[in-house]
Parts: C-alpha cells; sequence; structure tokens
C-alpha cells in the first residue's frame, strides 16, 4: 500500500482511486491525514477547503388528496423534506481519523460535501509521491504555492484549474512542465465585470501549444488573440477543443484545418454573454469540414 500524506488538521479536499475491494470498485475519502491507497494506483484528487460531509434522506412525491375532498390549499400540502446528518465536519475530535468510508453513508443513502472559503497551500503536494496523482482539481489555493504542482508531472494526465491574476507570472511556465498531460482545463474571467485577464493570454496559449501529450483542451474565458490562438496548431495530438469567451469569430479558427488530429471544436455557443449564432457556428462548420463543430 502507498500513504498519501495532506495535513492532519484540515481536509484540503477529495481523493478516488480504482480499488476492486471498495463499494462500486472505487475509493473516495476525504483528503486529509494519512490516506492509504493500492501501490501505483492512479488518484484522483480535487482540492478544496471541506466544511462539512453529511447524508440526506430524500423523501419523493406530494401527498395526494383523496378523491371527494376538492382542492387542498397549497400551505396543506405535504412537501418533500430533506433531512441530512452529518457525518464529518471540520474541527470535529480526531477528524483525521474519522475519515473511513462510512462518512459517506450506507447504501442508498446520497452523500453530500460542503466546501469552506480558505484557500488551500498546496505545499503538501511535495510530500505525495510525484507519480501518484493522474487528475488534479484545484478550487481556492494560496497563488504562491501552484508551483507544487510540477512535483506531480511525471504522472499527471489530467489538470483542472482556475488561471487567476494572483497565481503569478510563472504559472504558464508550472504548465509547461507537465509533458504527460493529455488534458488540460483553463479557467480564466469571462464575464466583462471579472475585468481584464492577465494570465490566460498569448503567452499561456504558446506555453500549452509545446505540451507534446495533450489531446484535450478547454479554455473558458481569458484575454487572449487570434495570434494566441495560432500557437495551438503545434499541438499535433489535439483531439478535442472547448472553448468559450467573447469576441470570437469563425475567421479566426482557420489554423484548426492544419491540425491532422482535431475532431472535436465546441463551446463557442455556450458563452453567457455573447453565444455564436447557429449561422456562425455553420460557417465555421463548412470552413472545416473534417471537424465536429457543435
Amino acid at each position: 500500500m502507498t500513504d498519501l500524506r495532506f495535513p492532519a488538521e484540515f481536509a484540503v479536499g477529495e481523493v478516488w482511486w480504482e480499488d476492486a475491494r471498495e463499494p462500486g470498485g472505487c475509493g473516495h475519502l476525504l483528503a486529509i491525514g494519512v490516506v492509504q491507497v493500492p501501490d501505483r494506483t492512479p488518484v484522483r484528487l480535487t482540492v478544496s477547503v471541506v466544511a462539512e460531509v453529511g447524508v440526506s434522506d430524500q423523501l419523493i412525491g406530494l401527498w395526494t388528496a383523496p378523491a371527494g375532498t376538492g382542492n387542498i390549499p397549497p400551505r396543506q400540502l405535504h412537501r418533500p423534506r430533506l433531512r441530512k446528518r452529518v457525518t464529518w465536519r471540520q474541527g470535529m475530535p480526531d477528524s483525521a481519523l474519522r475519515n473511513d468510508r462510512s462518512i459517506w453513508g450506507g447504501p442508498g443513502e446520497p452523500s453530500y460535501v460542503t466546501h469552506g472559503d480558505g484557500a488551500v497551500d498546496l505545499e503538501f503536494i511535495y510530500g505525495l509521491p510525484a507519480d501518484s496523482v493522474f487528475d488534479l482539481n484545484l478550487g481556492n489555493i494560496v497563488p504562491a504555492s501552484f508551483a507544487a504542482v510540477a512535483h506531480l508531472a511525471p504522472g499527471l494526465r489530467d489538470l483542472s484549474v482556475y488561471m487567476d491574476d494572483n497565481l503569478g507570472e510563472d504559472a504558464p511556465s508550472v504548465n509547461a512542465e507537465l509533458t504527460v498531460l493529455e488534458s488540460l482545463t483553463l479557467a480564466g474571467h469571462i464575464l466583462p465585470e471579472d475585468g481584464p485577464e492577465r494570465r490566460l493570454d498569448d503567452y499561456a496559449l504558446s506555453v500549452i501549444a509545446d505540451l507534446p501529450a495533450l489531446e484535450s483542451l478547454s479554455l473558458l474565458g481569458g484575454s487572449y488573440t487570434e495570434h494566441g490562438l495560432q500557437q495551438l496548431s503545434r499541438l499535433a495530438k489535439l483531439r478535442h477543443l472547448h472553448i468559450e469567451n467573447e469576441g470570437l469569430t469563425p475567421s479566426m479558427f482557420r489554423f484548426a484545418a492544419a491540425m491532422p488530429a482535431l475532431t472535436e471544436l465546441e463551446g463557442l455557443d455556450e458563452y453567457p454573454d455573447n453565444p455564436w449564432t447557429p449561422a456562425e457556428v455553420e460557417q465555421l462548420q463548412a470552413m472545416l469540414p473534417h471537424i465536429n463543430v457543435c
């Protein structure tokens, strides 16, 4: 067994791994204290402060009035209620020792996780085996600690991160070290009220374009230009490209015609403030007949 060591004081997220001995063939615990997983088993890690875990009873359906009783005022109807039972809470005594499969409840009991507002310091990543995490999803983190992600480069295949302006100018260079990465999701500022974006820009895209194993890329928001998008043509293995941003036009995607592996281009009609019209999507599809534009 391999020990994954997380901070003992509070849960910095959740851990999943494949394990035939666990219900459904998948192990799932909080990232707190020592979590044991089978040797050489890929781990999925979501980083976000956990405040509470519990299970709930869901009562489905509304009470129906007996025939002949007429209409019942809405306030007298029996409405479904959600009853919750807390199984783990931040700060409870021996919170690390209580981290076992029982916190998710029994068969048929839906579980829930409530996250806190604090930022997680990624310093703990240096204590994990370098090849242990294959999927990493980062929530609210201490910006200066982002460089620790490079420690996981030997095994990391999937990364999702919000490219906050506070991450620092070295954030793109950290991504450049993830040479076996196959899937990458980067989120920047999407709405105008979020202000200008300074991290998910043309430079960031130029770094991403040098990731040799990348097969799937999602860009949500950002301040890149047509020049930045053109750099993506160097991604020889990219099969799936999802882009949501304002100011994009069909002509800006001519570069995709030179990408032999690309089969899907999507998200252009999902931007919240100014999505593409069906006519624009059809225009792009005509330009790129070998790619599924949706």
